[in-house]
Order: structure tokens, then C-alpha cells, then sequence
């Protein structure tokens, strides 16, 4: 064999190994991912992307999981049942301050009360005089929003129950509630008197064994574009969507034809106020049992 063959059969032999590894690199095609929804009105970017195929467009398959409460969705994510999730920033960075491995990877609404008509009302009982209870949900992000709209001396009365929060509310048992959309809207409609508003809070997370690999942070980065796209097609066109979103997002039927979400924002990166804000509510309520670091939370 020429001295110099072996030398040309070995450089040979690597770059036909690198060139089949980033062959086989590239064709890695995305996990399937399967994301763990509410039946609410933050769900609209997935419901519009899944209709309009922007998930396939965007070279991804998806499993929308609907679950029935926030403890069942929390379930999921804690045990892996679900690859990603639509949550609220304190629910969320009370699960990764309790040990969940997840990550927020997304910035949903709202940084400004412009962004969107979805929030937080914190509504008078028809026929109230003052106000001395007040119905709430502890420890979730209806209390933190709570903290920031209810004053004065009054009775938090713990009611989880979207539904009985606002029955209590339109009953007269309760002097007050905080409600989130579309329970604040119909609560106005039904002689309710707004006190304040908060704005909107959503984020997604994702599992950090799928921001482990490159493909897994390659389907995060395609779904946030396939969400974007998904509002921005929405806002082109929003009564197209209206039968659709009534039906996934349980919205009450005599709100159905006059209820129109508005959304403006895209996702974008955790704000760090409002991370921060989040953050030290939690540890002040001894929900977590330190301080929170952005750069750990967030992807």
C-alpha cells in the first residue's frame, strides 16, 4: 500500500462519519409534544394554531391535553404526563420553587393593561353596600392579584371554584370577588360593579428534559412561532374564530355573541418585573422556601 493512502482513507473515513452524523443531526425531526391546557380564554393562541395547521406547518406534532382544574394540569406537568403547559407566573414558579423540573420559556400577556381585555376583576356583589368579604383563591394567582386590587380591612374567604366564587358573587353571600375572564365580564353583566382591574399573567413552561436537547429546544422555539402566527391570523380575522373559541374555552352561552377577546401581544421573554414581583410574593407567603433566581426559572 503507497505510503500515502492510509493517511487519505483515515481523513476520508472521518469526514464521511461527520458528514453522517450532521446528516443524521439534521434530520433529528422535533419531539411530539404534548401541552397541557385550561379550557380559558389564554388558551387562544393554541386553539387558533391547532385549527389553522400551524403546528404542522411549522414542522411539529402536537397534543393539546385539556384538563378539567389547575390541580389536574399540575399533576401532569409534575409527573411528566405533559411536555409543556399554559400556566400563570406564580403558579409556576411555585412549582419550580417546590422542586418540579420545569422552566418558563414564555411570555404569553400581558406587560401593559393595553395588551389585552382578558385580566382580573375584582367586582362589587349587586346591592353591596360596603365591602367586608371578599371571595378569593389562596395561594394561587387570583390571591396574588388580589393583593394588589383589594384594600382596606375585609375577610378573605377562600372559594376555588371559579364557578362558586361567582355564584357566591351574583347571590349576594359574599360582598365581593376577584374573577378572571370571561367570570368578570358575565359578573359586570349581571349588575357586578368593577372596584379594579389586573392585567392579564401567562406564561408557558416547558420540562427540562425537553430544554435538555437540541431538538427539544428546537420545538420550543417552532411552537413559539406557530403561537405568534396563530394571534396574528386571529387578529386579522377575530369573529372567525368566535364559534371555535366558544366551544373550547366554555365560554357562557349569553356571553357567546357579544364577548370578544382582544389580544394584541406576541410571546415574548419573561419580563423581570414582573418575575421579580412574582417571586417575592411567593417567598413573603412562605410558598417557596427561598428566593427565586431568574436565570434558573426561566429559558
Amino acid at each position: 500500500m503507497p505510503r500515502w493512502l492510509l493517511p487519505a482513507l483515515l481523513a476520508a473515513a472521518v469526514v464521511f462519519f461527520v458528514a453522517f452524523f450532521l446528516l443524521q443531526t439534521a434530520q433529528a425531526p422535533p419531539p411530539k409534544l404534548r401541552i397541557g391546557l385550561l379550557p380559558v380564554v389564554d388558551a387562544l393562541p393554541f386553539v387558533v394554531a391547532e385549527k389553522e395547521g400551524l403546528f404542522e406547518k411549522e414542522g411539529l406534532s402536537v397534543e393539546l391535553v385539556y384538563f378539567g382544574s389547575a390541580r389536574d394540569r399540575d399533576s401532569a406537568i409534575t409527573s411528566g404526563q405533559v411536555d409543556a403547559a399554559l400556566h400563570d407566573p406564580v403558579g409556576a414558579l411555585m412549582l419550580i420553587g417546590n422542586g418540579v423540573p420545569i422552566k418558563i420559556v414564555g411570555f404569553l400577556c400581558c406587560a401593559g393593561e393595553g395588551d389585552s381585555n382578558v385580566g382580573f376583576y375584582y367586582v362589587k356583589a349587586p346591592g353591596a353596600s360596603q365591602i367586608r368579604t371578599v371571595a378569593i383563591s389562596r395561594n394561587t394567582i387570583i390571591e396574588y392579584v388580589a393583593s394588589k386590587m383589594v384594600k382596606g380591612d375585609v375577610e378573605l374567604v377562600d372559594v376555588p371554584s371559579i364557578a362558586n366564587r361567582f355564584q357566591l358573587l351574583v347571590e349576594g353571600k359574599v360582598d365581593a370577588a376577584v374573577l378572571p375572564d370571561p367570570w368578570g365580564t358575565l359578573a359586570l353583566s349581571r349588575n357586578a360593579t368593577l372596584i379594579a382591574k389586573h392585567r392579564d399573567l401567562v406564561v408557558v413552561v416547558a420540562s427540562e428534559s425537553l430544554l435538555k436537547t437540541p431538538e427539544g429546544r428546537e420545538a420550543v422555539r417552532r411552537l413559539t412561532t406557530a403561537l405568534n402566527k396563530a394571534i396574528d391570523l386571529y387578529n386579522a380575522n377575530p369573529e372567525k374564530y368566535r364559534d371555535l373559541l366558544a366551544d373550547k374555552l366554555r365560554i357562557p352561552a349569553e356571553l357567546r355573541q357579544t364577548y370578544q377577546i382582544v389580544w394584541k401581544v406576541k410571546v415574548t421573554e419573561m419580563p423581570r418585573d414582573v418575575f421579580s414581583d412574582a417571586a417575592s410574593w411567593l417567598l413573603q407567603k412562605g410558598l417557596v422556601k427561598q428566593q427565586l433566581k431568574y436565570e434558573d426559572c426561566v429559558s
